[in-house]
């Protein structure tokens, strides 16, 4: 990312339009933000996101261009520990499952020990995706490994789903929680 970065602080507590980030979001190619920071995001369910520096993704669905169906966000690269340290972070504050997170950092560590590089590009580990309120969106963490990276090998990304991710997992747990168990 360049030196040079641009201060944001979006609202996003009772909607997630296009307009709430100050632009007209295009259904054929979304939205991109590079060299954002700092980063402040409110939202709902009175949860906050901070990041000193990112880029930002924003796709939105061909028969809903005014509200986002995704926002995603991309730290910097960073190194292996650093992004561990990130990742955990952000899955503390959202109340995300670090399983995958942890075995990604596990299966790096006894790779670079084998000195096997090649299987390392691509290597990638996430939490789950859980509900920050009823009502979405949806929020989830991943990390990847690539060797071709200029700097450092490691890049932590954040998602905000609403959408139709958020109404397919909506409409799972109405299913299962209308699903009566077996005596």
């Amino acid at each position: 990312m360049s030196t040079r970065s641009h201060p944001v602080h979006w609202d996003l507590r009772n909607s997630h339009r296009g307009a709430d980030l100050g632009v007209k979001l295009n259904p054929h190619s979304g939205h991109d933000f590079e060299n954002l920071g700092p980063v402040d995001i409110d939202l709902p369910g009175g949860q906050r996101f901070h990041a000193d520096e990112m880029m930002l993704m924003v796709a939105v669905t061909l028969d809903d261009a005014e509200n986002m169906d995704e926002l995603t966000g991309w730290y910097p690269e960073m190194s292996l520990d650093e992004g561990y340290r990130k990742a955990l972070e952000l899955c503390e504050q959202f109340g995300l499952n670090t399983e995958r997170i942890e075995q990604f950092r596990r299966n790096v560590l006894d790779d670079l020990a084998k000195g096997d590089r090649a299987h390392l590009s691509g290597e990638d580990g996430g939490s789950d995706f859980k509900l920050l309120t009823p009502q979405g969106p949806l929020v989830g963490v991943s990390l990847k490994y690539d060797t071709v990276n200029n700097g450092e090998p490691v890049t932590v990304n954040v998602e905000f789903a609403w959408g139709d991710n958020l109404r397919l997992t909506l409409e799972h747990q109405a299913t299962a929680s209308a699903t009566p168990t077996a005596p």
